[in-house]
């Protein structure tokens, strides 16, 4: 069924489990573009394709986790990317997952586990100024929180992308609506995920690595029943012991 509300696009979301928001050459995953158009191209440009089912797209990636129906940040390889209720806590709890730090160094599922990540060494100091903000102040859009930091700058510009990036790729961030701040395009409002998805954050504490991983093994089998440990490894970049752990397991 072609999806044309955000209600489908949730529904989507939920059966497919984590999905991008624009198809890659790169990674094997679906896309919700290609829900959205019926199609998947070999080679896709979004200025190319860019159309009003595109624009309406675009909008759905800020306002479906604002009415907390998926995750929606640059997750997967920083691509944008959905994830469902369902497995958002696997790779939260994975993201939380102590390498080589002290077990108080993983993710608490509390709005303020940024603190401890950052004192654990996880966490770079821009990362954890922005984090702070979100927690202080609550939701705030780009312009807010750069301003708020004193970033105004092209440098400081620079920052905040790479602080806003590896936060998203920790899942500590969400996309949480858009702000009109100027007369361009809106501008992406951002939340604390475990104060946007509390229940998930709790989830993802019951939860074991092993048991996140085997969850999310089997779902990508379902998805992409051919793939090879280089695809786990390229879209999850998990070790070849996780991942062979997490195959013997399917």
């Amino acid at each position: 069924m072609k999806v044309r509300t955000i209600k489908q696009a949730a529904k989507y979301i939920d059966r497919v489990g984590f999905c991008l928001l624009f198809p890659s050459k790169r990674l094997r995953l679906p896309s919700l573009w290609a829900a959205v158009k019926s199609r998947s191209p070999r080679r896709f440009d979004l200025i190319a394709e860019w159309d009003a089912d595109t624009e309406r797209l675009w909008g759905w990636k800020d306002e479906l986790p604002r009415r907390r129906l998926a995750y929606s940040g640059k997750y997967f390889r920083t691509k944008a990317s959905l994830i469902s209720l369902k497995f958002l806590p696997c790779f939260y709890r994975l993201e939380g997952q102590p390498e080589a730090g002290p077990p108080w160094a993983e993710n608490t599922g509390t709005p303020d586990e940024y603190e401890q990540l950052y004192r654990a060494g996880r966490l770079s100091a821009d990362a954890h100024a922005v984090a702070r903000e979100l927690f202080r102040h609550g939701p705030q859009a780009t312009l807010e929180l750069r301003y708020a930091l004193g970033w105004t700058a092209k440098r400081g510009n620079q920052r905040f992308k790479r602080a806003q990036a590896e936060l998203q790729q920790r899942l500590l961030i969400v996309h949480w609506g858009t702000k009109a701040e100027t007369a361009a395009w809106e501008s992406v409002v951002y939340e604390l995920t475990p104060r946007a998805f509390p229940r998930a954050a709790r989830a993802a504490l019951k939860l074991t690595p092993e048991e996140a991983r085997h969850r999310i093994a089997a779902q990508y089998r379902k998805l992409n029943p051919a793939a090879t440990a280089a695809d786990f490894r390229r879209l999850f970049c998990w070790t070849r012991p996780e991942i062979d752990v997490a195959l013997a397991s399917l």
